[in-house]
């Protein structure tokens, strides 16, 4: 006689919603960027409801102020680095789930990385890493939930591929803030201080909570409930209100790309010429900013070729301090001089989007790998 098992299943209550499935959750593969107080939260919730498995990035140590925003911190974690923190803690609150921590930025891992997931969460605290992940999201055609919260006030947003993302919902002050912030960090100065968000436990709960709900929807392919695509929902935490507005594509938006239809897998080594194996007459574009700085003449250093956003402090000689000429391209014929030069893994994320045009005009979609691909 076949025996009933009287042990309930971790997952019995939220089964009974009629449209959730579990091993859907089980299988799927999220992205989460931030590990601060917005970003233990969404991992505590994905956790709890059984997401499979969840890469965290987050690039910061744990402070002594974070032990009160942050539910997987505690007394003796600070100088920690977040990340791991939150993982271990959120590995023990689920088993069944597995959280893979990273602690680097999310540019570091490139465009081409985010194309191994099914949706990306965001717990940012700046514009910039927001603007990055929107273009790179597009490219890698996935579909991102944004929040931010300030106070007693959160909002959530989610960007799809092909419809607005998040550049497209800033204006004219914010961009000019971007712009001097990047001015002053191109020849290797130190950032702009902008100064502390205040923030709370409470309002950090709530707006995770929205995110998880909407990423359990996608997660699901429940289409009918996407509620927030192109739209953003807001919360007044001091009066409890809260509301909902569409934000438009911006025709001028430069964020903009088709999602890359990958033709070819290369590995990232030596020089581009053994990287490509290509031939006489190609062009290489990118479409991330890419810089040439040139050696020092004082000290005979050589060239440097790589992302900008991976090469922030380089604008200087590090051993005379003599700023150094830096030229920006998005493309390079592989017959340049540049590049023959050699390839400095560390200014080239590891997984990133290019394209390659031959002599006839053919463009060919290309995924470059760094030979420890994460």
């Amino acid at each position: 006689m076949e025996k009933i098992s009287l042990v309930e299943s971790k997952y019995a209550r939220t089964d009974l919603i009629t449209w959730w499935d579990q091993s859907k959750l089980s299988k799927s593969r999220v992205l989460v960027v931030g590990a601060g107080a917005l970003g233990n939260e969404i991992v505590k919730n994905l956790t709890l409801i059984g997401v499979g498995h969840i890469t965290l990035v987050d690039m910061d140590s744990i402070e002594h102020s974070n032990l009160s925003r942050g539910v997987f911190f505690r007394m003796g974690d600070e100088g920690r680095f977040k990340s791991e923190i939150v993982a271990e803690r959120a590995m023990q609150l689920n088993p069944d789930v597995e959280i893979h921590p990273l602690t680097c930025s999310i540019q570091t891992l490139g465009d081409a990385f985010l194309s191994d997931f099914d949706l990306l969460v965001a717990g940012l605290d700046n514009r910039e890493a927001r603007i990055w992940i929107g273009a790179a999201a597009q490219r890698a055609g996935l579909v991102w939930i944004d929040a931010a919260i300030e106070g007693l006030q959160g909002k959530v947003q989610t960007f799809v591929p092909g419809g607005p993302c998040y550049a497209c919902t800033l204006n004219d002050s914010d961009w000019i803030a971007i712009n001097h912030r990047k001015s002053c960090t191109l020849l290797g100065l130190d950032e702009i201080l902008s100064g502390h968000v205040p923030t709370n436990a409470t309002t950090s709960s709530i707006i995770a909570g929205i995110q998880a709900q909407e990423a359990v929807k996608y997660l699901v392919h429940h289409k009918d409930f996407y509620a927030l695509e192109g739209k953003m929902w807001s919360m007044f935490g001091e009066s409890m209100t809260t509301f909902t507005t569409n934000f438009d594509l911006s025709e001028d938006c430069p964020c903009h790309s088709e999602t890359f239809k990958v033709d070819h897998v290369l590995t990232l080594k030596g020089d581009w010429t053994s990287t490509l194996h290509g031939t006489e007459g190609e062009v290489l574009s990118f479409p991330d900013e890419v810089i040439l700085i040139s050696g020092c003449l004082e000290c005979r250093t050589e060239p440097k070729l790589g992302y900008a956003d991976l090469m922030k402090r380089q604008g200087k000689c590090s051993s005379c301090e003599a700023e150094l000429n830096i030229d920006v391209y998005s493309r390079f014929a592989t017959t340049d001089e540049c590049m023959k030069l050699a390839i400095t893994e560390d200014f080239w994320p590891q997984s990133f989007f290019a394209e390659i045009e031959d002599a006839a005009g053919e463009t060919l979609s290309i995924r470059i790998n760094k030979e420890n691909h994460v």
